[in-house]
């Protein structure tokens, strides 16, 4: 999964996004001052920066700048007030991918966040997985259970291997709607519950008290190993 940096200084919404954040399933890092922002963009492990412009000790415009300069394309969204508009020009000209004007919607954020690295070109590197006593292998989509052949559709597979991907990390069910059905079906939040539902019923000793599958409450579903 993606890993994404934050680079914000106010505790409130720092710790709001990278909570949510962490429930689409993504890896997040936040830093809370320029300079540390500035120091972790240039090691360019971040898949995606999310990037506040009004920043302590080095602001956001000087870290787009001097990352451009070092020639890290990592993608940037950089948030901004409203009313900055000569910042946002600035911040095109410098090199961002995308701007969410403060105060924004979380779930327009993600939806930035997800647009921004399809445009990138990131692309989940697929790997066999094997646990919990099963073995999930992505390219011959063939999963076994205590060594068993298991017959999965191909949502039940592909949800079970989203799930699988992220061990005991809390996926919520929109999360889980746009890996497995796309972010454009028309499909309702009851379609994740149901086909986990049938992966319950085939991987589980008892389905009705979960051990590898679990409900994390009003969010969605952990892989629990």
């Amino acid at each position: 999964m993606a890993k994404i940096l934050i680079i914000e200084d106010d505790p409130y919404l720092g710790s709001l996004l990278v909570r949510n954040l962490k429930a689409e399933g993504y890896y997040v890092t936040l830093t809370a001052d320029g300079r540390s922002g500035l120091e972790t963009a240039m090691s360019g492990s971040a898949n995606l920066i999310v990037l506040d412009l009004m920043l302590p000790q080095v602001d956001g415009l000087h870290i787009l700048k001097a990352i451009r300069r070092e020639m890290i394309n990592t993608p940037v969204i950089i948030l901004t007030a409203k009313g900055e508009e000569t910042q946002r020009i600035e911040g095109f000209k410098a090199g961002c991918d995308d701007y969410v004007t403060k105060p924004f919607s979380l779930m327009e954020l993600i939806a930035r966040i997800r647009a921004t690295l399809k445009r990138s070109g990131h692309r989940e590197i697929p790997s066999v997985i094997n646990s919990a006593g099963i073995v999930i292998d992505p390219d011959s989509r063939s999963v076994t259970f205590n060594n068993n052949k298991m017959v999965l559709s191909p949502l039940e597979f592909d949800l079970l291997y989203t799930l699988a991907s992220h061990p005991n990390q809390a996926l919520s069910r929109n999360y889980l709607l746009d890996e497995v059905w796309g972010e454009d079906s028309a499909v309702s939040n009851r379609t994740v519950d149901t086909h986990v539902s049938f992966l319950r019923k085939k991987i589980e000793n008892n389905p009705d008290d979960p051990e590898r599958i679990v409900t994390v409450f009003r969010l969605g579903y952990m892989w629990k190993v």
